[in-house]
């Protein structure tokens, strides 16, 4: 699902466009239900219900924040990750031609060409591999210096960026489908408020020019003191 925005002011303003316009359409309701049945105290009602679910959705800006701070660990295990290719490439030189397989063979370049990829999937796949060619020559490395802790630090750093990798691709999920769900709901709201302030041009344009005032949208955002500039009468199409 891709919710494009119906709306051109920020995300904020539609909510408050349409508290302003509930009070409007609630003083002049008796024009608004002469002009068609559409309108009704329940149509006020149900503008103001759909303002304020709007207000109390989850902002997608809590969970990109929750992103970047994975994302950071994500770095921080890499980093540790690097400083212990760095030492394992030694022991793998120290220990080439006593191995079962060549130094080069069992190596860490595919393990550093994942991480300049940034494909966490992969860095995890490739160290599980190089893991089992440590593992496999344990006793010889042991003899150059590799200790047992070294290799559960690897496994360790594996697992964490592992979960880590799941965790942000979970809530990158989680952000697109609140951030689709809300942007539907704001949609909602503003096919509500230009329901109105169509109707409110056309009960009152060549009628009172104050009141067309009142039902114009620029004029509506810049009373509120939210955006300005920008055309924001017509909503744009989906």
């Amino acid at each position: 699902m891709n919710e494009k925005r119906k709306f051109t002011c920020k995300l904020e303003d539609v909510p408050a466009v349409a508290g302003y316009l509930a009070q409007r359409l609630r003083a002049d309701l008796a024009d608004f239900i002469e002009f068609s049945d559409a309108f009704s105290e329940d149509y006020v009602t149900g503008l103001v219900a759909k303002t304020t679910q709007s207000t109390q959705l989850i902002s997608s800006d809590v969970l990109t924040k929750e992103i970047t701070t994975i994302t950071a660990q994500i770095s921080d295990k890499i980093k540790a990750l690097r400083l212990k290719l760095n030492k394992l490439d030694v022991y793998l030189d120290m220990a080439d031609g006593e191995m079962t397989v060549s130094a080069k063979a069992i190596g860490t370049k595919l393990v550093r060409d994942s991480i300049e990829n940034g494909n966490s999937e992969g860095i995890v796949a490739q160290v599980r591999r190089l893991l089992v060619g440590v593992n496999n020559n344990a006793a010889v490395l042991q003899t150059k210096g590799l200790k047992a802790a070294f290799v559960v630090e690897l496994t360790q750093l594996a697992d964490d960026v592992e979960q880590l990798g799941n965790d942000q691709n979970f809530k990158i999920t989680e952000r697109n489908r609140h951030t689709d769900e809300n942007i539907a709901v704001f949609n909602d709201l503003w096919d509500m408020n230009v329901f109105v302030t169509d109707a409110g041009k056309a009960i009152y344009k060549g009628v009172d020019a104050t009141k067309v005032s009142d039902y114009t949208l620029t004029t509506i955002l810049k009373r509120i003191g939210t955006s300005k500039g920008g055309k924001t009468d017509a909503a744009p199409k989906a």
